[in-house]
C-alpha cells in the first residue's frame, strides 16, 4: 500500500503547483492529508497518530474552506484537461522509481514467522498505550485538557455574537 501511496503524494504535490482555484487547491490538501495519515499509520503500530493528524488538518481545511467560499464565492473554475497526460506521466515515473529504488516496498512480510509470544507482547503493549492517558498520572492532566478545551469553546461561542460575526449575512 505505500508504494502506491507515495507516487500519488508526489504527484498531487506537483499538481497543488498549478492550480489556480481555491477550492480545487482546498481539496488537493484534503486528499494529501488523507494520504499522509494513510502512510504514517502503516508506518507505526497505531493509527491514532495519523488519525489525529487528520482530524487536526480537517478542522482546519473548515475553518479556511469557510473563509475561502465567502471571499471567492464567485470565482469560476476552470477545468482543463490538457495538464492531465503530464500528471500520469509524472504518477508512472515516481511508481516505477519507488519500485526500483527500494524493492522492501513490493515484498510481502507475510513469510516472517511472528512467535504466539511476540504477538501478545505487541498487544499487551497497544492496549498499555492506548489506556495509559486514563491512567493515574496522567489523568488529571487529560481531564484538565478537556475542560479548559469545552471552557474556550464556550467562551469563543459567547465573544463571537451574529452582527459582528466575519461571515455575517448581508442583507
Amino acid at each position: 500500500m505505500l508504494h502506491i501511496t507515495l507516487p500519488i503524494i508526489m504527484t498531487i504535490s506537483i499538481l497543488f503547483l498549478r492550480l489556480k482555484h481555491p477550492l480545487s487547491t482546498g481539496i488537493t490538501l484534503l486528499i494529501q492529508t488523507f494520504l499522509i495519515s494513510i502512510s504514517a499509520g502503516l508506518n507505526n503500530k497505531s493509527f491514532w497518530f495519523s488519525y489525529i493528524l487528520f482530524l487536526v488538518f480537517l478542522g482546519g481545511m473548515l475553518v479556511l474552506f469557510i473563509y475561502i467560499t465567502s471571499l471567492a464565492s464567485n470565482e469560476p473554475f476552470d477545468f482543463k484537461l490538457q495538464f492531465f497526460p503530464i500528471l500520469f506521466i509524472f504518477m508512472l515515473y515516481f511508481l516505477f522509481m519507488f519500485i526500483l529504488l527500494d524493492p522492501m516496498l513490493i515484498t510481502n512480510n507475510i513469510n516472517i514467522p511472528i512467535s504466539s509470544m511476540m504477538e501478545t507482547f505487541i498487544i499487551k503493549e497497544n492496549m498499555y498505550t492506548i489506556s495509559s492517558l486514563y491512567n493515574f498520572p496522567s489523568a488529571p492532566l487529560t481531564l484538565f485538557i478537556i475542560f479548559y478545551l469545552l471552557l474556550m469553546l464556550l467562551v469563543v461561542v459567547k465573544i463571537m455574537s451574529l452582527s459582528s460575526a466575519p461571515l455575517r449575512l448581508s442583507v
